[in-house]
């Protein structure tokens, strides 16, 4: 394990934040070539792409607010500035994903701003989920549940012990980090090579949301997350609520024939002249 990336005397930088700002990086510039592409670059976008980044950030550190009362409290009884406990802590990329999509919807309401903009995210989202993902299988324990898989890996005992929790450390885990990493690449070219078959703007980063919440879902179960209520972990929980909107959205697309392109016409016959 990795936790540290570098370390000069007093100066450190954490493999999991150098990550998720590389992520961020690399997300950005992936975004602006998008919306450059596409001729979409104005005053407006920047302020809506502006709230998209602040309310990713409330959002990856409000959706696990409630596994970490305590220690919000403490921070708040020790006179912290509020943008330090916003930023320290345990983080969500389905938060992130949650607080940025509403910010979006809310900064182009106030603005006035009509054009669909979802689909400039989509490549971006999926190459800096990977991206991040990295700094998490480095820096973070447990990797997931026991297994017996040949793939599974296991961790020095000195690396497990600086955790307070990491059950399953002293066998071969499930490396769930490296499930979703691997997700996110085939996505990232499926995206590349079928996306703009998609004939509804915005309707890509839809799918590309259904298809990585429900992965999600599935790889929770061996992610060794806490259960929190009826033998789901509290992503799972997040979730659901998310992909009954997204799955009721595709069914009343499905219902609605949003998707449906009516056949070109059938060429006129060539009369041949004798």
């Amino acid at each position: 394990m990795y936790p540290t990336l570098v370390q000069a005397g007093p100066f450190v930088i954490g493999t999991h934040d150098a990550f998720s700002i590389l992520a961020l990086a690399v997300g950005l510039g992936i975004y602006y070539r998008a919306l450059r592409r596409r001729g979409m670059l104005d005053e407006r976008i920047v302020l809506v792409s502006m709230a998209v980044i602040v309310g990713g950030v409330i959002g990856a550190r409000t959706i696990t607010a409630w596994e970490n009362t305590d220690e919000i409290r403490a921070a708040i009884e020790a006179g912290a500035p509020l943008s330090w406990i916003v930023l320290h802590g345990n983080k969500s990329i389905l938060g992130a994903l949650a607080g940025g999509f509403l910010a979006g919807v809310l900064a182009k309401r106030a603005l006035g701003y009509t054009r669909s903009t979802g689909d400039n995210y989509v490549l971006a989202i999926a190459i800096a989920t990977a991206v991040g993902r990295v700094g998490c299988f480095l820096s973070e324990l447990p990797l997931g549940t026991p297994t017996d898989l040949p793939w599974g890996m296991t961790v020095d005992p000195d690396a497990a012990a600086a955790f307070a929790r990491c059950p399953g450390c002293e066998t071969a885990m499930h490396p769930s980090m490296l499930y979703e990493i691997v997700f996110n690449l085939v996505a990232a070219v499926m995206i590349v090579r079928f996306g703009r078959r998609i004939p509804v703007n915005g309707d890509l980063l839809k799918l590309y949301l259904l298809a990585a919440f429900t992965f999600r879902f599935l790889v929770e179960f061996v992610r060794a997350n806490e259960v929190q209520f009826l033998d789901l972990t509290g992503p799972q929980i997040v979730l659901v609520p998310l992909l009954g909107w997204l799955g009721a959205h595709f069914v009343r697309s499905y219902r609605e024939r949003t998707w449906h392109v009516p056949a070109p016409p059938l060429p006129r016959a060539v009369e041949v002249s004798a």
